[in-house]
């Protein structure tokens, strides 16, 4: 058997798992629909006091990142 031969035969069999991996695909589509990229969760509404207790929170400590490299939070004085 020649290179290309063994070549020809290494592209039908990818052919082959293209074409199965493709059926699969569509026979799971049919149960579960195709991927969704909308928002489903409602937004978030941000209350002024919750910006009062984040204001108040990142006032009142302080990132700081210690010998071993792991960055962690200290009260402010």
């Amino acid at each position: 058997m020649s290179a290309l031969t063994n070549r020809g035969l290494i592209m039908r069999l990818v052919d082959a798992y293209d074409a199965f991996n493709e059926k699969v695909t569509l026979f799971f589509l049919r149960f579960v629909g195709p991927p969704s990229v909308e928002r489903t969760a409602r937004p978030v509404v941000v209350t002024a006091e919750d910006r009062a207790r984040d204001a108040e929170l990142r006032g009142g400590f302080e990132r700081v990142v210690g010998p071993d490299g792991r960055p962690y939070l200290v009260e402010r004085d």
